[in-house]
Formats: C-alpha cells, sequence, structure tokens
C-alpha cells in the first residue's frame, strides 16, 4: 500500500485561448480620448486659421505702409519718370538682400528701392488702373507678398499719369511667425490634452467605484466570505444590487426548501415500501415473488429520481473547492480499503487549483471514478488535476484518473455511462459509478472523456469549465 503526491507536470492545452473584452474603464477612456483628440485638433485647426488670417493682415498693413511712405516721398520728373529720395523712413529699404523691397512705376519708366540689389528673382509688377488695390501671396515659385495700388499724378501741366506703387516682403518672415506660433500652439494643446486626460481619468476611476466594488462583493459572495451585497449604492445601481441580493436570497431559499421537500418525501415513502416488502416477505401466494421484484423496482426508481432531484438543485455562486485534498483524501481510503492487493495511488497536482462545485458532488464524482480504476485495475492508480480552460475571471480544472489495468475500447465508452452496465460482470457493483459521474459532469456543464494512459490501462478526463 503507498500514496505518493506530487506536482504534475506542464501538460500543453492544445485550442484553449483565452480572450478578454476590454475594461468600462478603457472603453471610455479610448471615448473620451477619441472625443477630446478631435475637439482639440478642430479648435488648433481653427485658431491656426485664425492667426494665420491676423498675421497676413498685419503684413498686408505694413506693405501698406511701406507703400504710403513711398508716395510720401516720390515725384516725377518732366518726362514722367519717378523720382524718390535717397534716404527713406524704412532702413530695410535701404539694405540690400533685407527682404522688404518697394518700387514705382509709370508708363514711361520704373524706379526701385535700393534694397533689390542682388535679387536675381524680384517681385513681378505691373500697371494698375487708376484707384486699383492689389494684394497678393506669394508668387507660384513662393517667394514675395505683394501689395500695390494705382494713382493718378498731376502733372504741372495739368497731364495725369498713371502711376503703380508697389511694396514686397519675403515671406520667410510670416512663415517663420506662423510656424513659431503653431509649435506653441501645438505644445499647449497637447500639455491640455494630457491634464484633461488626467481628469477624466480621476473623475471615471470615481464614477465606476461603486462598480468596482459590485465586483469585489460578488467575488467575496463567490468565495464564500459574505451572503449579499451590504454597501449603500448610488440610486441608478440600487435595482441591479437589490434584483442581485433577491436573487441570491430566493436560490438559497429554494435550495434549501427542495432539498427539505425530498428528504420529507424519501422519509415518507421509505415506511410503506418496507411495510410492503416485510409483508411479501412473509406471503407465500404465489405472486409474491413479482409483488416484491416491483416493490424492489419502486424502491430503486425513487431514489434514482430523488439522487437526479438533488443534483438539479446546485447554487449558481459555489463556494471555491481545492482539488488535491479531495483526491488524496480517497486516495488514503483506497490504499487501506484494497490494502490486500498492495494497491498504489499516486496523487499529483497544484495545491491551488479550485473548482466551484458542491463538495459532496465532487467527492461523489472522484471517489467514483478512483474507486472503478483501483477494481478494474492491476494494482497502480493516479489522480491528478491541472488547470484547464481559461474563463472570464478563473481557469478551469481538469482531473485525470489513470490505472494499469485492461483498459477499456472507445467504442464500448458510451455503452458504459449508461446505468446498470458494468465493465466486468464476474465483479459485484451495481454498475452506476460512470453512469453517476456523467450525470454529476453534465449537471456543471463539464465532459468526460477516455484517452490514452501512461500507465498502460484507462485513463479517464473529467473536464469541468470555469464558472
Amino acid at each position: 500500500m503507498a500514496v505518493a503526491t506530487g506536482s504534475a507536470p506542464a501538460r500543453a492545452e492544445p485550442g484553449v485561448a483565452r480572450t478578454t473584452a476590454p475594461s468600462l474603464l478603457a472603453r471610455l477612456l479610448l471615448g473620451a480620448a477619441l472625443a477630446l483628440g478631435i475637439a482639440l485638433s478642430l479648435i488648433a485647426l481653427a485658431v491656426d486659421r485664425g492667426f494665420r488670417g491676423a498675421a497676413e493682415s498685419a503684413l498686408k498693413e505694413r506693405l501698406e505702409s511701406v507703400v504710403f511712405l513711398i508716395l510720401s516721398t516720390i515725384d516725377l520728373d518732366e518726362q514722367g519718370l519717378p523720382i524718390v529720395a535717397d534716404s527713406l523712413a524704412e532702413p530695410r529699404l535701404d539694405q540690400p538682400g533685407s527682404g522688404l523691397h518697394a518700387g514705382a512705376m509709370t508708363p514711361h519708366g520704373q524706379w526701385s528701392s535700393p534694397s533689390l540689389v542682388g535679387v536675381t528673382q524680384p517681385p513681378r509688377a505691373r500697371l494698375l488702373d487708376r484707384g486699383e488695390e492689389l494684394f497678393r501671396g506669394p508668387d507660384l515659385d513662393g517667394t514675395w507678398y505683394v501689395y500695390a495700388i494705382g494713382l493718378g499724378w498731376e502733372q504741372p501741366d495739368g497731364d495725369i499719369v498713371d502711376l503703380t506703387i508697389w511694396a514686397a516682403e519675403d515671406p520667410g518672415r510670416f512663415q517663420g511667425t506662423v510656424a513659431g506660433f503653431r509649435g506653441d500652439l501645438w505644445r499647449w494643446m497637447i500639455l491640455s490634452a494630457l491634464l484633461v486626460i488626467v481628469a477624466q481619468l480621476v473623475i471615471l476611476l470615481l464614477l465606476l467605484k461603486p462598480l468596482t466594488r459590485v465586483a469585489q462583493e460578488v467575488a467575496e459572495i463567490e468565495a464564500g466570505r459574505r451572503d449579499a451585497l451590504e454597501h449603500a449604492y448610488p440610486r441608478e445601481l440600487q435595482p441591479l444590487t437589490a434584483n442581485l441580493n433577491a436573487l441570491l436570497a430566493t436560490e438559497r431559499d429554494n435550495a434549501s426548501h427542495y432539498r427539505r421537500a425530498l428528504a420529507d418525501l424519501a422519509h415518507a415513502l421509505k415506511t410503506p415500501l418496507a411495510v410492503m416488502r416485510a409483508r411479501l416477505e412473509g406471503e407465500n401466494a404465489s405472486g409474491a415473488g413479482e409483488l416484491s421484484a416491483a416493490v424492489d423496482d419502486m424502491d430503486l426508481l425513487l431514489r434514482r429520481q430523488l439522487e437526479r432531484a438533488a443534483r438539479s438543485t446546485r447554487r449558481t455562486l459555489n463556494k471555491p473547492v481545492e482539488v488535491l485534498p479531495v483526491l488524496r483524501r480517497l486516495a488514503d481510503s483506497l490504499a487501506r480499503l484494497y490494502a490486500d492487493r498492495g494497491l498504489q495511488v499516486e496523487v499529483q497536482g497544484d495545491e491551488a487549483l479550485t473548482v466551484r462545485v458542491d463538495a459532496r458532488d465532487l467527492m461523489e464524482l472522484c471517489g467514483n471514478l478512483m474507486d472503478n480504476a483501483a477494481k478494474y485495475g492491476q494494482g497502480k492508480l493516479r489522480a491528478s488535476v491541472r488547470r484547464g480552460r481559461h474563463g472570464t475571471r478563473q481557469y478551469g480544472v481538469k482531473i485525470l484518473i489513470e490505472d494499469d489495468g485492461p483498459g477499456i475500447e472507445p467504442e464500448r465508452f458510451g455503452v458504459l455511462l449508461a446505468r446498470g452496465v458494468r465493465g466486468d460482470e464476474r465483479r459485484e457493483g451495481q454498475g452506476l459509478g460512470l453512469a453517476i459521474a456523467q450525470e454529476l459532469v453534465e449537471a456543471y456543464a463539464g465532459t468526460l472523456d477516455l484517452i490514452p494512459s501512461e500507465l498502460g490501462g484507462t485513463a479517464i478526463r473529467v473536464s469541468l469549465p470555469p464558472r
């Protein structure tokens, strides 16, 4: 007789994929960030366009002031050629390559500021009609902003000469101003977005705190540390929490009343059946044997229906049960029961693995499977538990019972799951072990499978999904 325990080797779980949905907080933050990004982008675009328009207006005013400066100093000679003073009030007009230029033209000739000296692509100007005003952005080659006005100049002899005065500026200054403003604008927008997102995160955490508390209390209910939701919740959540508490209370009451009613029914019918059996055993009538068999069938049917009804009263939020201690307890009992055969029982698994089933159901399920393995094996039995499929918040559990017996043919396994069918008719038993195990596993939405055994005999795997 030997009982060995240890850690189960890691086994791959083919086809098991963990899928998680984004949390409510992540969804709200993502939505708020998208809305904030769109809003700030539109605001930044509007501010940028407004600043660019204001900067262009300021540029036009500067060029207009240069034009009127030239107008205040210009004169025409007798031939109609423009004459401007050698020294202008705007120093940049006298500085070659300064980026600010001016000029005047008549049908007879033109004048240009000294700042145009060395400029390979001077501003393109033309004569304008009298009273016409022109302002345009950079030319197609992106060179100049130009402002010009058309005038009529009266000569001493009374002749009117068409005169156009223009001023031009390199767009580099304007573009530098706009670029600097855009840099400052986006830096402040990004800083504002970060501050708003942090504020939104704090607000969302405060708003979602009641939901987090509900989840914590539900987890405590699942763990068996409380029976109902007890905190005071906001008005919007009170219908949810009140209905959940009512559901939990109703489930507990229904399960308790159902079990009590089943126990009363069993007690009420057990005595009449016992009396009928006793009387039939004392009768010598020829039909007494048939009546006795009928009473036995009634007794078996009653017990079967009571078992099935009892299994249908399981609670939704069962307390977690550690699997390995149950397997060890059963292994000790079987080792003592089959001590004359020198049964060796090995138990493997993770101490932390739990399953949310009724403790009595788990004991009955594993007990039936391990008893069959001990009964039909050749002296070796292995019970192991490992992690199964991942659910929303926890993993399922897989329990494997192996023996070194003759094994079961796969095509015969389905037949053995029926009630009353025994794997070896020469052995005592009612053939209910596998059938009861199958009913228990199905009650918890699990599966019972026959797989190859490393010990050479039968290996039955119980897969219980996460709750």
